[in-house]
């Protein structure tokens, strides 16, 4: 058995073809209250047959999941891991003279059920290729028999079906973040008389099924091979499972997953902690991690990194410019750009590796802030005359809209964080501090000692910071607030002064915290009459 899908990987980087997502448009998802589409049973007796539909469908899921993180085609300012995972945070901010009314909201905490990003329906048509699989995969040997081109044998459905439940499990997960209650379907719809309006179910039940759905995943999942990172494989699901668990804060179920991720296989073959496997606590070595001279080699070359775990793949050549706001090249002016406080305090810290990897350290705060994030794009170091600290200059030629990115959803610097976050919570402060340790060492700075930290908050400020300066740019920061419940006391500040530079009435980021929750945008809630707004939001 095998856990390596043996899909084209060129057609797996992306969704197959023109034709290929033809058909998946018809097996998938219109704007329904789960963006969901009827699907006839004339459209379903012609497929799934082969190994080469699975091939297609299974395409068209990650393919989905994709565009809804990163959009692309050409759009600009569409990428919603950086609008939900950052974009409310002070990692962003936006540029006054290109800000729209969806930037506006977000940046003064004013969200509407008509903001853009409040939509749900993506992470559900993600939800609905995944449920349409899980249904049919099973159904593929009744038509292609064994030892034909289109056998799908059982070690594939198997892979696929696992892989199938790891995404499903990670939209919901994505979903109860950002929205909390949300309605859970786990069937397809098959028949244009499926009821497509659904309550919504607690966020502990859509917790839950994203659980379920990961256990079975790696229930399914041939253990210690060696991965594709495009895809969901054992690593990738252990760490959703400790994300989820960190984020219920239930230290000790996420230890065991961190645990079960560490005796997992990077994509380079090598283990990513085994020792770090066995007791709570052990194992941990710079070896694990990408070197820090070469901490920006794991993001153009993720495929070649130790620490590598899952990723998105995103070819210009099959799916246009990334265009990520904020984060990438793009075709327009970015409508929002690296927050003020970010810059000016990392930018002091002139022995961090990242920082140099990251973004141009050197000339005016406006205009470097202005410009987008280099971190995913190879290049190499030079030191800028009479200019400290050092430039980072992009390789020739120089990215441009027509350059691939590949952005990380989990990686082990990620994971050792929070491992160390939930050793903390523990009350085992050594080797919180030796977790901590591995990622400020790799980034050339100094080493801090447990003796340095009072209390728990106070080294669990220094994870956040470290964790802000590792994943800015990955989706990460706004949700690290919220587990933490330092929303408040991070943004009121930040929002006030935003709120004087704009001459409006100065009221902070408020103290409601049901507004850590996004409203359910307008569109679904007049698809779907069972549905009710997140309180305090109007529909």
């Amino acid at each position: 058995m095998v856990l390596i899908l043996d899909f084209n990987r060129k057609i797996m980087k992306k969704i197959f073809s023109v034709t290929a997502l033809s058909i998946l448009i018809c097996l998938g998802s219109c704007k329904r209250m789960v963006d969901e589409q009827p699907i006839s049973q004339g459209t379903l007796k012609d497929f799934f047959k082969s190994k080469f539909d699975a091939d297609a469908a299974m395409a068209g899921m990650y393919g989905e999941f994709q565009s809804t993180m990163i959009k692309g085609d050409g759009s600009q300012a569409e990428n919603r891991i950086t609008w939900w995972g950052e974009a409310r945070s002070d990692n962003f901010e936006r540029r006054v003279l290109y800000a729209q009314n969806t930037q506006n909201e977000i940046d003064f905490n004013g969200l509407t059920s008509n903001n853009t990003f409040s939509d749900w329906t993506f992470l559900y048509s993600t939800i609905g290729r995944a449920n349409l699989l899980i249904k049919r995969l099973p159904e593929i040997k009744k038509y292609a028999a064994p030892g034909t081109a289109g056998e799908l044998t059982l070690a594939q459905e198997a892979s696929y079906t696992a892989q199938c439940y790891a995404i499903r499990g990670l939209c919901y997960f994505w979903i109860a973040r950002l929205w909390g209650a949300a309605p859970v379907r786990t069937e397809p719809y098959l028949s244009i008389n499926d009821n497509p309006e659904q309550a919504r179910d607690s966020q502990e039940k859509v917790l839950q099924q994203a659980i379920d759905d990961l256990q079975k995943a790696y229930d399914l999942t041939v253990k210690n091979a060696t991965p594709t990172v495009w895809y969901m494989g054992e690593g990738a699901i252990c760490a959703t499972m400790a994300d989820i668990y960190m984020w219920k804060k239930d230290y000790a179920n996420a230890v065991n997953w961190f645990k079960n991720l560490f005796k997992a296989k990077a994509p380079t073959g090598k283990v990513y902690n085994i020792a770090g496997s066995l007791t709570t606590g052990s194992g941990g070595a710079a070896g694990d991690l990408q070197s820090g001279p070469t901490w920006n080699n794991q993001f153009v070359n993720p495929i070649g990194s130790v620490e590598s775990i899952f990723y998105i793949h995103w070819d210009y050549i099959s799916n246009g410019c990334a265009c990520m706001a904020g984060v990438s090249v793009t075709t327009n002016n970015s409508p929002i750009r690296m927050a003020e406080g970010l810059w000016s305090s990392w930018r002091t810290t002139t022995t961090d590796l990242r920082m140099k990897q990251t973004y141009n350290s050197t000339g005016t705060a406006v205009a470097v802030r202005d410009a987008n994030l280099w971190k995913f794009y190879a290049g190499t170091f030079t030191a800028a005359a009479g200019v400290t600290p050092y430039n980072f200059v992009t390789s020739s030629p120089a990215p441009t809209t027509a350059t691939s990115l590949y952005v990380p959803v989990y990686r082990l610097s990620d994971m050792y964080l929070l491992y160390a976050e939930a050793l903390n919570q523990l009350d085992d402060k050594a080797n919180s501090v030796k977790y901590l340790n591995l990622i400020k060492v790799r980034a050339g700075l100094p080493a801090v000692l447990a003796t340095d930290f009072a209390d728990k908050r106070a080294l669990e400020t220094a994870i956040l910071q470290e964790r802000q300066y590792e994943l800015v740019g990955e989706g990460k920061r706004w949700f690290d607030l919220v587990r933490t419940d330092r929303v408040i006391e991070v943004m009121d500040p930040i929002i006030r002064a935003r709120q004087t530079l704009a001459g409006s009435s100065i009221t902070g980021w408020g103290t409601d915290k049901r507004k850590y929750y996004w409203p359910i945008n307008r569109n679904v809630l007049n698809s779907n009459r069972l549905l009710v707004q997140n309180e305090p939001y109007n529909n």
